[in-house]
């Protein structure tokens, strides 16, 4: 199992975002002012980039069966070569619950927020054939709009993959482009759906899988 800590550095004008591994730095994330919709990414000396897919977007909000993709970002390597997508989805409009799903090398792996209060938020991480590989948490307190995470996850590859993952539910569902100074959040979030809480296995961590 390999632990990691994702930590916002920078939250106004531009954001930062720092991957460690005890005391190193082992991947970085920066995202432009002004600029949310792409994200710049760095990890085992290799640069990728999250590009927003307006277009895809809006043509999606039109769609209302189980194919909807919003908040699509497309990936691309350091040569600007196409690798992947991410976006986020929903099982059904009425009554079901929204899940993520990324692409990459010809590969699916998909992400599950679940809120448990004052646990935590917990993001299990699945592979294709429904097998659990990986484990984002986030904190609940977060200092001048800033945020934290712990990544565990089973090799290097899913470590790089959850790092993706990471920056962008980051940068759309928290962390505000906005000037904070001695500022503290405390945010709980509480998930109802049990089919979606039936997706976090406790004892992952622990190596029961």
């Amino acid at each position: 199992m390999i632990t990691n800590r994702l930590i916002q550095t920078k939250a106004n004008f531009g954001k930062i975002y720092e991957l460690r591994e005890e005391n190193k730095i082992i991947g970085t994330t920066k995202i432009p002012i002004n600029l949310r919709t792409q994200i710049n990414v760095s990890i085992a000396n290799k640069n990728f980039k999250l590009q927003f897919s307006i277009i895809k977007d809006a043509l999606s909000r039109f769609d209302y069966t189980k194919n909807v993709r919003l908040l699509p970002f497309q990936l691309f390597n350091e040569n600007n070569v196409w690798v992947g997508s991410l976006c986020e989805r929903r099982t059904k409009w009425l009554f079901g619950y929204t899940f993520f799903e990324l692409n990459y090398n010809d590969e699916t792996y998909y992400f599950y927020a679940i809120g448990l209060g004052k646990k935590g938020l917990k993001i299990p991480m699945y592979d294709s054939e429904d097998i659990q590989v990986g484990l984002i948490e986030k904190d609940n307190i977060s200092y001048d709009n800033k945020s934290t995470y712990t990544i565990n996850t089973l090799d290097k590859n899913y470590q790089m993959l959850a790092f993706f993952f990471s920056v962008y539910y980051d940068n759309a569902y928290y962390s505000p482009n906005e000037v904070a100074y001695k500022s503290k959040e405390i945010n709980y979030k509480y998930t109802i759906n049990k089919e979606l809480k039936s997706k976090y296995n406790p004892q992952f961590i622990e190596g029961r899988y």
